[in-house]
């Protein structure tokens, strides 16, 4: 992967960088003390796989970097780096990973595999009565059960199947994006927007009901999400 590193500490950028030498794949790292060149570089068209980020930088504000990044519709991965953990909640809508400094090698190496997985992503498999469907992580929205009846709600469609919601989340429990919030919706954290009391909010407009016996699990797995526990 193409992957840089923006951070106004030169100890911080260095160590980063010696933690993704030592990772299993090989990587092309470039190092930035300003988001200024690489803002200029991104947007007018170099391709970046993943990008480390600092919150505080001089003259700087990563939260508003990362909007930036996201409202221009880069496909590049956000880490978010910081020593203030409370930020952790904020950042969901705009970064795709959370790593509360000093991050270790381990930490790292769960970033860029989890890089790799989104940005090449597994495949699901379901049985239709017609046709075998497949799909990645990214192009499923949320599920609901209807009755007996499963629908996939995708990014361009509705798909009905007939199979248990369990069914649906135990082929998902490997993918850590998707979570059951009610006993007939599970939803793909990547599209959530806000929670608002006991109503979810996806990206989509939709509001779907979170409710208690799924309210514990649901907050677990989008700490879990934002941070990479």
């Amino acid at each position: 992967m193409r992957i840089a590193i923006c951070d106004d500490s030169i100890k911080d950028i260095d160590e980063l960088h010696h933690s993704i030498l030592a990772h299993d794949n090989k990587h092309e790292i470039h190092k930035f003390t300003s988001p200024t060149p690489f803002l200029e570089r991104i947007l007018t068209g170099e391709k970046f796989d993943l990008l480390f980020l600092d919150v505080q930088m001089p003259n700087s504000d990563g939260w508003t970097i990362a909007k930036e990044l996201k409202q221009a519709k880069c496909n590049v991965f956000i880490a978010m780096v910081t020593v203030l953990n409370e930020y952790i909640y904020d950042c969901f809508d705009r970064v795709d990973w959370f790593a509360p400094k000093p991050i270790t090698q381990e930490k790292v190496f769960k970033i860029l595999d989890n890089a790799q997985t989104k940005l090449y992503p597994k495949v699901f498999e379901f049985d239709t009565e017609r046709v075998k469907l497949s799909l990645t992580a990214p192009e499923i929205i949320y599920i609901e059960v209807q009755h007996n009846n499963l629908f996939i709600h995708t990014l361009t469609n509705s798909i009905n199947i007939r199979m248990p919601l369990k069914t649906a989340m135990a082929m998902l429990t490997d993918c850590r994006q998707f979570v059951q919030v009610h006993s007939s919706y599970i939803i793909n954290l990547a599209y959530l927007k806000e929670v608002e009391g006991t109503d979810i909010m996806l990206k989509n407009g939709i509001r779907l009901r979170l409710t208690r016996t799924y309210r514990n699990l649901f907050f677990k797995a989008l700490y879990e999400y934002i941070k990479g526990v």
